[in-house]
């Protein structure tokens, strides 16, 4: 199947040149900001998106497709972001040495992304086009302490028309397999937005390469419970069957 699930926020581990670096900081521990400790909001995400790494396995299992996670820590580098982009780094690593970032990117961020740019073009050699899902989860509550409306964003470019229509069946098939769900698109930020996916459309051309972001609220997909865990099985499935539809379609 020509379907490629990532998630650049979901990684917990620290790579072991960088240990040293982050000896006496406040980044010593890696499980300092892992969402679920005691007195952390869990419908806020605190930097590491563990969710989202748990919703990508499950959605690539349930879809049948390949499942790429950045195992690493998303409170050192935020491997979806453009190197330019004001929020590639948390505070805390802003205010570490210029050295120390550069270590990051070399031992976080550039591998992934070339992991994930050397799967599609695999895949490309097989499939004559590959939709690409890269899922991450959004706060419940906006700062001003207002529910967000909405259980699932799908982000897009509007001017690529595939992925337009792959959204649009993929929320006519979620209305008929879970019509519970509220599905929005370009919801709760653009999906022309700085991103991986964004930065890939200007790689592949828009026949070969759908690049989607599927954000997920936290007021749902935070909760370990049966329930969540069929939700994701249901828009698995859905995703799948959509795909595999697109695959005959096109044979």
């Amino acid at each position: 199947m020509s379907l490629l699930i990532t998630c650049d926020t979901g990684g917990w581990k620290t790579p072991t040149r960088l240990r040293s670096h982050l000896d006496d900081t406040e980044l010593s521990s890696s499980d300092q900001m892992v969402a679920g400790e005691i007195g952390i909001d869990r419908l806020v995400r605190q930097g590491i998106d563990r969710e989202a790494n748990f919703a990508t396995r499950r959605l690539a299992y349930c879809s049948g497709g390949i499942a790429i996670c950045n195992e690493y820590r998303a409170d050192l580098i935020d491997v979806g972001r453009s190197l330019h982009h004001r929020d590639l780094f948390s505070p805390a690593v802003r205010e570490l040495p210029a050295a120390t970032r550069s270590a990051i990117i070399e031992e976080i961020y550039s591998p992934y992304r070339t992991r994930v740019e050397r799967q599609l073009l695999d895949m490309l050699r097989t499939w004559s086009y590959v939709v690409h899902l890269s899922v991450r989860t959004f706060n419940a509550k906006t700062r001003d302490g207002r529910w967000r409306r909405g259980d699932i964003g799908l982000l897009y470019d509007p001017s690529r028309e595939d992925e337009v229509d792959w959204c649009m069946d993929l929320v006519e098939e979620l209305y008929h397999t879970a019509p519970d769900l509220k599905v929005r698109r370009n919801h709760p930020w653009r999906g022309t937005n700085d991103s991986l996916t964004k930065a890939l459309r200007g790689q592949f051309l828009p026949d070969v390469y759908l690049g989607i972001e599927v954000v997920l609220n936290r007021s749902w997909v935070a909760r370990s419970v049966a329930c969540r865990d069929e939700t994701l099985s249901l828009i698995g499935d859905a995703i799948g069957e959509l795909t595999g539809d697109l695959i005959e379609r096109a044979a």
